[in-house]
């Protein structure tokens, strides 16, 4: 099974997709982890270190032929979970493995500004935590200094919430066509999410 995951910023792809991994047995594919992950002895790390380096995006022919050389492995025999890729079209023209469903999470536009923007990041050991929904003596337990990272501003969220109501929208848009799209509330927590993509799976 190939499945794409879709969805605006926060709306909880990477957790869902390791519950789904687990649930169905194939391996969830992160993209942005791949390319932070890359062996160093690889041809393509340099070029890749250096564009995140300078905070671009990494060259989509670069970052699909390290897709295709990771899928070679073959514990990706039976299928795998995407995250992080067909942001756009431009990327299904470069890899696209015929997908047998795409999960579109939906949220409002508030929701996703409110859980991205309330994200921080411990300084010490670099755990994630969430001034807006974590209770103060959760809080209470980072061991340094609580920092936000610059793309996780309110203004940041917006620009990146833009980019996706536009040209994910229109890969969102070319799978409706296909009747390939399985659409999920993201609102409710990730527990209540999992269970209705699983209802819908097995429809």
């Amino acid at each position: 099974m190939k499945v794409l995951l879709l969805g605006p910023q926060g709306c909880g792809k990477g957790t869902i997709g390791q519950m789904l991994s687990e649930k169905i047995g194939v391996p969830l594919v992160s993209v942005g982890g791949l390319l932070r992950s890359l062996n160093p002895e690889s041809s393509y790390y340099k070029t890749v270190k250096d564009q995140m380096e300078k905070g671009v995006l990494v060259d989509n022919q670069l970052v699909g032929m390290i897709i295709k050389q990771e899928l070679d492995d073959p514990k990706y025999a039976k299928g795998y979970i995407f995250d992080g890729w067909a942001r756009q079209m431009s990327d299904l023209n470069i890899f696209d493995p015929g997908f047998d469903f795409v999960v579109v999470f939906e949220m409002l536009r508030e929701t996703s500004i409110k859980r991205i923007s309330g994200r921080r990041l411990c300084e010490v050991d670099g755990k994630t935590y969430n001034v807006n929904t974590l209770p103060k003596e959760e809080l209470a337990k980072c061991p340094g200094k609580l920092i936000q990272r610059e793309d996780d501003t309110e203004e940041a969220v917006k620009k990146r919430l833009e980019i996706y109501y536009t040209k994910t929208m229109e890969v969102v848009n070319y799978f409706d066509k296909q009747g390939k799209t399985i659409r999920i509330n993201a609102e409710p927590l990730p527990e209540a999410i999992f269970a209705d993509l699983i209802k819908k799976l097995e429809k």
